[in-house]
Order: C-alpha cells, then structure tokens, then sequence
C-alpha cells in the first residue's frame, strides 16, 4: 500500500485528479491493516475494492478509454508466477491504444520462478520493477545485463537492458508515534523477523548477551546470577532493566538465564505491533543470511525508519541499502564489535570495556586495530537518541524520491 499512497500523492498534483483513480485488488488485509490504511491515508483517488480474483473480471469489462491501464503487483515473485496466463489474456484482448503495463513490486533476485515470464513482458514493453531497496535494484541491474549479453537468441531479443527499474521504499506515514521522553537511557532492543535461526542470529545474540551478563550484570541493569538459573532485574538499577523483544511469527527456545531479558511478541495487531516496536529504542536487524545485503531485502529496515526508531547496523548495511545511508536512521557500528557489544557501549555510554578486548587472543587491543577506535568513537559521539525533526525531514526525503519514481511510472517514462 506504499505504492499506493506515493500514486494518490502524485495523482494530487495533476490539474485534473478527480480523472484518476485507484482500485485495490487483494484478499482481505489481516491484523487489522485497513485502520491502518485508513488513519495513515495510504488509499486516496478511491475506486474498486474487490478480491484479486476480480481484478480480471474488471481488466476485461472496460478494453478501451477509462480502463485500467496500470497493474501493480505487490509481491510480483507470487502474482505474476501464479496469474501470468490471465493477464496475457487479459492484455491480447485490447488493441494496441489501450495495452496496459504491469509495475512489479519485487523483494529478492533469486526467487526465480516467475522470471521465465519476464521476457513475455519485456519484448513488448510492458514491464517495470520496483525494488523495495537499492542493492534488490543493483542485483537485478547485473543479472539484467548478464542475460542481455546472452549468446541465446531467446534472451537477447527480450530487451533485458531496457527494462526500467527503480527503487520504491515501502515507508508508510504512520500516526500516533510515541513522544519519548529525553534524555533516557537505552533499555528496550528489537529484533524483528520469523523466529527462526536461518533468518535473524538469534542463538549468537543469545550467548554474546549471556557472556556480557555474566561479565558486567550492573551494566545491563540486572543482578550476578549467582545460584539463581536466570539474571534478575535490578530495579534500583540507574538505568532501566535492558529487554530484547523478538516480534515476530513462530518461536525459539529462550535461555533459561534470560528468561526476564528476552520476550517473544506474535500475533498482534498491526495497532499493537507498531506501538510495540515504536516504544523501543533501538531495532537490531541480527540477519543470520548475509542474502539480505545481495538479494534479497528485509521489510525490518523500513519498519523500524517507518516508526521513529533507528536501526543498529554496519557501513556496509547502510550502502546497501541506500535510503539508509543517513546517520537521522541509524547507528553505525564498526563490523568489528558486535551488536550486544555496541548497545552495552550505548547504554552505558563507556566503549572501555570492548577497545580494551582482545577477541583473538593475539596480543592486541581493540584500540589497537586501525580505524576501530575512531569508527567507535563516531558512534558513541552521533548516539543512539534521534529527534523527531530529523526523521520527519529525512523521511519526506524519501518519500520525495518516491513520488520521483511513480511519476515516471505514470507518464511511461523509461
């Protein structure tokens, strides 16, 4: 519904916008999404609300002026691999002033099974992608140019160089986000995903959390462990008791010595789960599949920019994705400390502890390393606390290249 809104957004700037309109086509939305359409105006220009099923009924009823003429997918690597047959259908029954496009709303290059009907499309221009970050887009640039390069053929006449693509961030206006309170000290960490260790490096947290307890309980807010099984909330502490929160389907065994620093939170509304997530003070992507910086792309990074909470990541997560590469969203680690180590480091303000480590055991510190103090140094200096000035601007910055992008789509432009 991203793509909605950035439609209805440049449909507003038209001299005439009442011509326009926008039909939605889906399944009903589940965990009460529609409130959400609903308070963050994410559906204006307002035509057909119908099931996908009667998209077709609807893309054959009117083959001239006034019909549809635009086709978003929301997740093309599913639409087009299961529909594909009726949309030609539907597209070689209008003569050639009334053809319409398909707009791909595209999430990872290696789910390939649609991509056999990309040439389909291509050899007659019909087609676009929009990838939901900027490394999805460069990888779809590559292997684009790869297959226009083909000695086949088959796959060279599709015009694989010639298929526009163009990044659309899927970052809603969310309402009614928390005013936080400064300064305060960092003590709620997301971790947002399905709960499974191929996806989020939940067991790796988990032990690098547990050693740190073990090593400094005070700095996290908790008492020694002693001859208890689990670590105990200080609540005399200075700062808050630290809690991880994982939000996300499924489940994972928690370790019995975090049993008060660790929740698990599932099947909430989408209300409940932006509140949730937008009371944090810090999101922690933790991807176990390192996919996520080449292929494919996480709705986690636009979730936690889309609620005012700033995502704990490296350099190299930053460039690939683009639209982050902006200290208003992020801390930035060094890839060298780990995040347990940088919210420890952010909580209590005192980095000491990890540039006086020696992770290898090889006889140096890591102030020692080059570039590390200085990379820490940064981080500690920009913190973790974001004002809401500086999101709503970088946001608008977004959304502005949005509209950029879904202009273009609706003038035809390459």
């Amino acid at each position: 519904m991203a793509v909605a809104r950035s439609l209805g957004d440049v449909m507003d700037e038209d001299n005439d916008p009442d011509e326009h309109q926008i039909h939605v086509f889906a399944q009903d939305f589940g965990f009460k999404f529609e409130e959400i359409i609903e308070e963050s105006r994410l559906w204006t220009h307002r035509g057909i609300r119908g099931s996908f099923e009667e998209l077709f009924y609807h893309l054959n009823a009117n083959t001239g002026d006034g019909g549809i003429d635009l086709v978003v997918l929301g997740t093309c690597e599913v639409d087009l691999r299961y529909f594909h047959g009726r949309f030609v259908d539907a597209w070689d029954r209008r003569d050639e002033e009334h053809k319409f496009k398909i707009a791909c709303i595209v999430h990872n290059v290696e789910d390939i099974g649609w991509q056999s009907d990309i040439p389909h499309w291509a050899r007659r221009g019909a087609i676009r992608l929009l990838p939901i970050a900027d490394h999805v887009a460069h990888s779809f640039q590559d292997k684009f140019a790869a297959l226009a390069d083909s000695p086949d053929p088959t796959v060279y006449t599709a015009g694989y160089q010639h298929i526009p693509i163009d990044v659309h961030v899927p970052i809603l206006d969310v309402q009614s986000l928390p005013m936080k309170q400064n300064p305060r000290h960092l003590s709620k960490a997301v971790i947002q995903g399905t709960l499974t260790s191929d996806r989020r490096d939940y067991r790796r947290i988990f032990k690098e959390l547990i050693a740190s307890l073990h090593e400094n309980p005070s700095a996290w807010g908790y008492h020694p462990l002693e001859s208890r099984a689990s670590f105990v909330p200080n609540y005399d502490s200075l700062a808050p008791p630290f809690e991880l929160l994982l939000v996300g389907a499924g489940s994972i065994d928690i370790p019995e010595e975090l049993a008060y620093v660790v929740s698990i939170h599932h099947d909430l509304t989408y209300k409940e789960f932006y509140a949730l997530v937008a009371n944090a003070d810090v999101v922690v992507p933790a991807f176990a599949d390192f996919g996520y910086f080449a292929a494919q792309a996480s709705s986690t990074v636009a979730l936690a920019t889309e609620l005012n909470v700033p995502l704990l990541v490296t350099a190299r997560h930053r460039t690939k994705y683009g639209y982050i590469d902006d200290a208003r969203a992020v801390v930035t680690r060094p890839a060298a400390m780990s995040e347990v180590q940088a919210l420890r480091a952010l909580r209590t303000g005192d980095a000491g502890p990890f540039l006086a480590s020696d992770p290898a055991e090889v006889g140096v510190k890591m102030s020692e390393v080059p570039g590390v103090r200085a990379a820490v140094e940064r981080m500690m200096r920009e913190g973790w606390v974001r004002e809401r000035r500086e999101w709503m601007e970088w946001r608008e910055e977004v959304w502005r290249r949005n509209r950029v992008v879904v202009d273009k789509i609706l003038r035809d432009l390459p």
